[in-house]
């Protein structure tokens, strides 16, 4: 049985459908992120598994039991906050303990998890601060402990590390890993950071418009996205879109825009076949564009294309380098290399190299991927 279940979850705000028939279960291990832009529901759908808003309809099971009725008291869920939600009045012990004082927990207890959570979190030397007296990614530490304290069925995180910046959130991040690892209880993470949510994730529900478009592993996710939102939202920098005909050429199927013209694998032509000589949207990951000479497939004239430098991003690993396409009507896209390109290139033409055995294709009128993978 499934730690937790949702079951077409409905909330309806006047004039608003904030999360509209959200269903999904959560295993007694697992960590799920809730990914999307701003305003898809993912904060408020995290709301009403702790019991703070009440839903429209549909149902939340805690294994087999009915919760939407039940009191967030009565829940037992632990809920680290976007704003740490920490008592300025109370020390830093005090805000760890609440929780458990809240519930009656007996003294030993309390004396005991307050220091040991504090100090997995790096916070023992500030027990008797207040948090006022406290660094943003402190608070932070605070708000964590306070939820590792307590024997919680459930941990709900509602965009935790949005407030810290790139140091300090990598660090929480790792604190909230070790947090999950340590408790081995279900949780559930709110993020509209994809690159988070890919690092962190068991699983992770893509949200748009108070709907999960696409639910799956980060790598389900980024090699067989369902449509065009989840391919474009996942991955970064995001998969480049190109509008082609699909033309038929002998035994070939061909991929063509005023710029380019590739012949697509056997494997990918089979899924096609129904779309012939119509247009469709063609995705290719940065990472799939090659520098001729070192791409890993044999090259050809039938997938290769040209394009204009414009920004050459400078990384640990190589570079990312911005382009514009060989046409009357030029179209942007970004490539990564392993190696890098020297400065020198800027504004040239260089050849590259597709691997089209990678190639996503899309309906363009409604999104939907035309490959099952």
């Amino acid at each position: 049985m499934a730690a937790i279940t949702v079951a077409h979850l409905t909330k309806r705000f006047v004039g608003k459908t904030a999360v509209n028939d959200v269903s999904f279960s959560l295993g007694k291990h697992e960590f799920l992120v809730l990914v999307g832009p701003s305003g898809c529901g993912k904060t408020t759908t995290l709301r009403m598994l702790a019991g703070l808003e009440p839903t429209t309809s549909g149902d939340i099971y805690f294994g087999a039991r009915r919760v939407n009725d039940i009191r967030p008291k009565e829940r037992n869920v632990a809920m680290v906050f976007q704003d740490y939600a920490v008592f300025p009045h109370l020390t830093v012990y005090e805000n760890i303990a609440y929780g458990l004082r809240s519930r009656g927990a007996p003294r030993s207890l309390i004396a005991e998890r307050v220091p040991a959570a504090a100090e997995r979190f790096r916070i023992d030397h500030l027990l008797q601060r207040k948090p006022r007296q406290l660094s943003g990614g402190e608070r932070q530490r605070v708000a964590l402990s306070r939820a590792m304290v307590r024997d919680a069925d459930l941990f709900l995180y509602d965009e935790p590390l949005s407030n810290l910046d790139a140091q300090l959130r990598h660090q929480a991040r790792e604190d909230i890993v070790t947090l999950h690892n340590q408790k081995q209880k279900p949780s559930i993470y709110v993020t509209h950071d994809q690159s988070e949510a890919m690092a962190m994730g068991d699983r992770i529900a893509v949200m748009r418009d108070g709907r999960i478009e696409q639910i799956g592993t980060g790598g389900e996710l980024y090699e067989r996205p369902a449509n065009l939102f989840v391919a474009y939202f996942i991955g970064t920098p995001s998969i480049n879109l190109f509008d082609v005909i699909l033309q038929a050429h002998g035994d070939g199927l061909y991929a063509a825009t005023a710029g380019l013209r590739v012949l697509l694998p056997p494997e990918i032509r089979a899924g096609l076949q129904d779309r012939m000589g119509s247009t469709v949207k063609m995705g290719l990951r940065p990472e799939d564009f090659h520098v001729p000479k070192f791409a890993p497939f044999e090259v050809t004239e039938h997938n290769q294309t040209r394009g204009i430098v414009n920004v050459i991003e400078p990384s640990s690993t190589g570079c990312t380098v911005y382009l514009s396409t060989v046409e009357g009507t030029p179209q942007d896209f970004a490539a990564t290399f392993r190696t890098r390109l020297p400065a020198s290139y800027l504004g040239k033409e260089i050849p590259l190299a597709l691997h089209l055995e990678k190639a996503h294709f899309f309906d363009a009128e409604h999104g939907a991927s035309l490959l099952s993978r």
